[in-house]
C-alpha cells in the first residue's frame, strides 16, 4: 500500500508533464449536453459508447502504457549508473545519459540502448492511444449534441 501512495504523486507529475489530454472539461460538457437529451435514443447510446471508449483508452494509456514507459526509462537510467527519474524529462535524461554514460561496462550500455530502442516503440503507442481517445471524446460530444432532446 505504501508503494501505491508513493507512486501516485510520481504518476500524477509524469502524467501532467507528459501533457496527457485532460478530459475533465469534455466530460463536464458531455454531462451538460446529456442532461437535456433523450438518453435512450440511438445517438445518445452511441455517444455514451464513444465516451466510455475514450475514457477506457485513456485509462489504458495512463496506467498500463505510462507505467511501462516509466519502467523502461528507469531501467535504462539504472543501467547507465543514473538515478531513476521522477521528472517529466525522463526520456530526454535517458537519451542524454546514453550520449555520455557514467557506466563503463559495455554490456550495461548495450542493455540501456536496447531499452531506449524499446522505449522508442512504446512511446508512440501511448501517444496514438491518447490521440484516438481524444477523437473518441470528440465523437461522443458530437453524438450527444445530435441526440434528441427530452
Amino acid at each position: 500500500m505504501n508503494i501505491r501512495i508513493a507512486l501516485i504523486p510520481s504518476l500524477l507529475l509524469f502524467a501532467a508533464a507528459a501533457q496527457a489530454h485532460d478530459f475533465g472539461p469534455d466530460i463536464a460538457r458531455y454531462q451538460q449536453l446529456a442532461s437535456a437529451k433523450k438518453l435512450d435514443s440511438k445517438e445518445a447510446i452511441q455517444a455514451r459508447l464513444a465516451l466510455e471508449r475514450a475514457q477506457g483508452q485513456m485509462d489504458q494509456a495512463d496506467i498500463k502504457m505510462l507505467l511501462r514507459i516509466r519502467s523502461l526509462t528507469n531501467a535504462g537510467l539504472r543501467e547507465l549508473g543514473e538515478q531513476p527519474a521522477f521528472l517529466s524529462s525522463e526520456y530526454k535524461r535517458l537519451e542524454a545519459a546514453l550520449a555520455n554514460p557514467k557506466a563503463t561496462d559495455p554490456a550495461k550500455i548495450a542493455k540501456a540502448r536496447e531499452i531506449f530502442a524499446q522505449l522508442a516503440h512504446e512511446r508512440p503507442v501511448y501517444e496514438a492511444l491518447e490521440t484516438e481517445a481524444v477523437e473518441n471524446m470528440k465523437q461522443a460530444l458530437k453524438l450527444i449534441e445530435a441526440a434528441p432532446s427530452k
